[in-house]
Formats: C-alpha cells, sequence, structure tokens
C-alpha cells in the first residue's frame, strides 16, 4: 500500500484529528517560507529588525521591512492543503487546526478552530492602552503613502501586529488551546512542518504521549519521521487532491 493511501486508510478510522501546519502548506500559496534554506530568516538584517526589540527601537523600519511580506499574504489564496481540512471538519473528523503560520489562511479556507501559536499579521494592539485593531486599513494606508506606520489615536505610539516576533512568549491561550487539541486528538495531520521549531515541535509528542497516531506530509525529513505511523514524501497539494477526493 502506497504512503498516500494508507494515510487516507488511517483519517477514515479516526474520530478525532487535530491538524498541524508549517510553512509547507502556505508556500504552495506563494506565501515565502521563514526558515528553509531560502527562507526570510537568512536576513540577519531581517531577523533583527522583526525581533521585540527591533519593533521597540524602530517600528517604523519593523512596518517598512514586513510591508511586503504581509501585502503578499493578504493576496494569497488557501491551497488544496487548506480546503482539505475544512472538508474534514465538515464530515466531523477534524476538531482543531493548530498552526505555526501567522497568514491566516486557514480561516480563510473557512477553518473554524484555528490556534495560531505564532500570532496573526491581522490584527494588532496599543502597547500602551491595549485597544485592539484591524490591522487591513493600516497596511493599505502604509502601502498607498498616507502613513509610515500606524498609531493608537487615543495614545500616539505604534500599534504591534499580534505576530509572535523574535524574543516575545507563544500567546497562552493560543498554546493552551493547541496542547488541549493534542491531548484529545486520535490522529495528528501534521502538515508542512520540520517539527523542530520548539515549543511547537513539542506538540506532536503531546499528541503520541496521550496514544494518538501521527501521519506527517512532508518534502524533507522531520525530527519525528521514525515516531509516525505513515510519513508522506509528497508535495502537500497532490496529498490534499488525493486526500480530498476520497472524502467527497
Amino acid at each position: 500500500m502506497y504512503p498516500t493511501e494508507e494515510a487516507i486508510g488511517l483519517m477514515r478510522k479516526a474520530n478525532r484529528i487535530a491538524a498541524l501546519s508549517g510553512a509547507g502548506i502556505s508556500t504552495e500559496a506563494g506565501v515565502p517560507d521563514f526558515r528553509g534554506p531560502t527562507g526570510l530568516w537568512q536576513d540577519p538584517e531581517l531577523i533583527k529588525q522583526l525581533s521585540a526589540t527591533g519593533f521597540r527601537d524602530d517600528p517604523e523600519g519593523f512596518y517598512s521591512s514586513s510591508m511586503n511580506l504581509f501585502s503578499t499574504m493578504a493576496k494569497a489564496e488557501p491551497t488544496m492543503a487548506h480546503k482539505l481540512l475544512v472538508r474534514l471538519q465538515h464530515i466531523g473528523k477534524l476538531d482543531a487546526v493548530v498552526t505555526q503560520n501567522i497568514d491566516g489562511l486557514h480561516q480563510k479556507a473557512g477553518s473554524s478552530k484555528v490556534f495560531e501559536v505564532h500570532g496573526t499579521y491581522r490584527t494588532g494592539y496599543c502597547p500602551e492602552c491595549g485597544a485592539d485593531f484591524d490591522m487591513a486599513p493600516f497596511y493599505e494606508d502604509i502601502e498607498n503613502g498616507r502613513i509610515k506606520m500606524p498609531l493608537c489615536r487615543a495614545c500616539n505610539v505604534p500599534i504591534k501586529p499580534d505576530i509572535v516576533l523574535f524574543e516575545e512568549l507563544l500567546p497562552e491561550e493560543a498554546w493552551n488551546g493547541a496542547v488541549e487539541a493534542m491531548e484529545e486528538c486520535d490522529l495528528l495531520l501534521a502538515l508542512g512542518s520540520s517539527l523542530v521549531i520548539y515549543p511547537a515541535a513539542e506538540l506532536p509528542s503531546i499528541a503520541l504521549i496521550n496514544g494518538a497516531k501521527l501521519i506527517i506530509v512532508n518534502l524533507e525529513a522531520t525530527a519525528y519521521d521514525s515516531a509516525a505511523t505513515v510519513v508522506v514524501r509528497e508535495k502537500l497539494g497532490d496529498f490534499a487532491a488525493s486526500a480530498m477526493a476520497a472524502f467527497t
């Protein structure tokens, strides 16, 4: 039996699937990878700019450095893999999606229970008063040259996107939800993640300890391949298309 067929068989038998998605699920939508050989984090200056210290010291530079990425994310459309998870949700098999991505494509596809452990670029807050903001209008104003960075109208301080920057902790609510999803699932579907970046890399261990089976779909080897029930070395779009046909 081919790995894709074996994976589909496990998905048919499962009652409570959780998905863990990494950069690979969004690169097929044109969103740049962060940590790969040609990823954004290969630029040390960009890493410095997109840190908590970088935002605090030069918020205008932070937005200047980020706008190309944010614009790409805003224009991106969900992939077949995103749509597969929505399909599994609709037929009552998938309980939750945990994602390391900040692009919001799972929600755009229609997933309703998504834990964004690295935050999101779509919303932000004022570090001074804590007011929450939808960031889309600000990004549009920056792109059109109307402003250089978003400011809180009440405090006149730069608004920070809800992204987990270098030097910051993961959002507690999202992390707790992710852990709960791992504890309760009977099958974990890991899509497009190297599973080496901590603390998110701890999540498959939690699922395995609680008796779940693990399917990994990734073109490259991962740290959990030896613990997986099935490893699929296939493009996510191809795998998702096969699985989608099986669950239609």
